[in-house]
């Protein structure tokens, strides 16, 4: 059984002998990449006998998945090369490298994504010195701009291993060298960019991010998002201390509260990090996905749009892509239907994105799992209802 929940909005579709639909959807995180499901809800909505054109997107908002969706935009050079995991240990990760412009786009998901979480992990020594590894490649290599995407992380480090890969040297109250791990945040009292790979060098660093959170505190990196990676209630208190030292340590060298900078808390401090030390900018990472994609344009051509994320709710209305999806829809008067793992909303999360038809995979809370587990036998099942709503204009 499934949810159908159809929330309808008097909007005119103009239509010339067909309906064009562009299927651009997010992944749903632990059960199918966006790039299949666009191509399932492709595949069923091509067996039926509907006069349709269809455009899929596979999309992603700054996490896993954001190479994949970018990766038809220009000719890449695919880079493949190993590096380490949070846990140093050797995998195998790639980064895209368009030589026209000499920009790397790099996912750190790739080096030190929760992928590589296992049982005996300890998120008080996981790092992103693996992420450090590819864009210290990169810039070798001549990348004047790196893009960073850092959704999907496993870390809580605040990028200090990425600037560990870099060059950069870190020293406790006393001038001895302290290794940069989550464990000794809180010891950190001075760094120094003496052997930084982005000494002299004119790279510029874009971090693309998929959530607004602070940099430390209740909303913060470890608060939020330091559980969902393994850690205990003493080591989240830790990690918001070590947190809370680097950005002592930010403002008192560049007089930065980072703390006030939007983002600065994804993936565990990353964007804090880069943005203090590395002179990074951030940016939305679903909307420079949408730039590169040129989502827009595609949007505005299309009569229906078919999008969706694993789970729908309040969060959604954080700068998430759906929500991102939603203000283009609304802006060219499109009809928006939205397909998930889960919908756990009310009617003001329904009106602010705008969704026309919302279709869930899971019928409550409590058949979450089990639809995890059969997310595509119930999207090919989810697809019959979508056609039989096409059928009815």
């Amino acid at each position: 059984m499934l949810i159908l929940t159809i929330f309808e909005f008097p909007k005119k579709i103009t239509m010339s002998n067909s309906f064009k639909i562009l299927i651009a959807p997010d992944s749903f995180k632990g059960s199918l990449s966006a790039s299949k499901i666009a191509s399932i809800i492709a595949n069923e909505l091509s067996k039926s006998d509907l006069p349709l054109e269809i455009t899929k997107i596979p999309l992603a908002d700054g996490g896993e998945g954001s190479i994949e969706s970018i990766m038809n935009t220009c000719t890449f050079s695919q880079i493949k090369f190993q590096v380490f995991n949070p846990c140093f240990d050797q995998v195998d990760a790639i980064y895209l490298y368009d030589n026209e412009h000499d920009t790397a786009y790099i996912e750190l998901a790739q080096a030190s994504g929760i992928q590589w979480i296992s049982p005996d992990y300890q998120i008080m020594k996981g790092s992103t010195f693996g992420t450090g590894e590819l864009i210290k490649h990169a810039i070798q290599n001549g990348a004047k701009q790196v893009v960073l995407f850092i959704g999907g992380s496993a870390t809580n480090d605040a990028g200090l291993g990425i600037l560990e890969a870099l060059g950069f040297r870190f020293f406790d109250s006393n001038g001895q060298k302290i290794a940069p791990l989550p464990c000794n945040m809180g010891n950190v009292s001075a760094i120094d960019d003496i052997y930084s790979v982005l000494t002299n060098r004119n790279t510029e660093i874009t971090i693309a991010v998929d959530v607004d959170n602070p940099f430390y505190g209740e909303s913060g990196a470890a608060c939020v998002y330091a559980p969902q990676k393994g850690a205990s209630p003493e080591q989240v208190v830790l990690l918001d201390q070590g947190l809370r030292q680097i950005a002592r340590l930010i403002y008192d060298t560049y007089s930065i509260d980072i703390q006030q900078i939007k983002g600065s808390g994804a993936a565990g401090g990353v964007g804090g990090g880069l943005y203090a030390f590395a002179g990074a900018k951030i940016v939305s990472g679903s909307r420079l996905i949408f730039d590169l994609l040129d989502i827009e344009s595609k949007i505005k051509k299309a009569d229906i749009i078919i999008s969706g994320e694993g789970k729908i709710d309040a969060q959604t209305l954080n700068n998430k892509l759906l929500y991102n999806i939603s203000n283009l829809t609304k802006k060219y008067n499109k009809k928006l239907w939205a397909v998930c793992g889960f919908f756990e909303g009310d009617e003001r999360i329904k009106k602010e994105l705008n969704i026309d038809k919302i279709f869930s995979l899971a019928v409550d809370k409590q058949d979450i799992n089990e639809a995890i587990l059969n997310t595509e036998t119930r999207l090919k099942k989810c697809m019959l209802q979508i056609i039989s709503e096409l059928e009815a204009f």
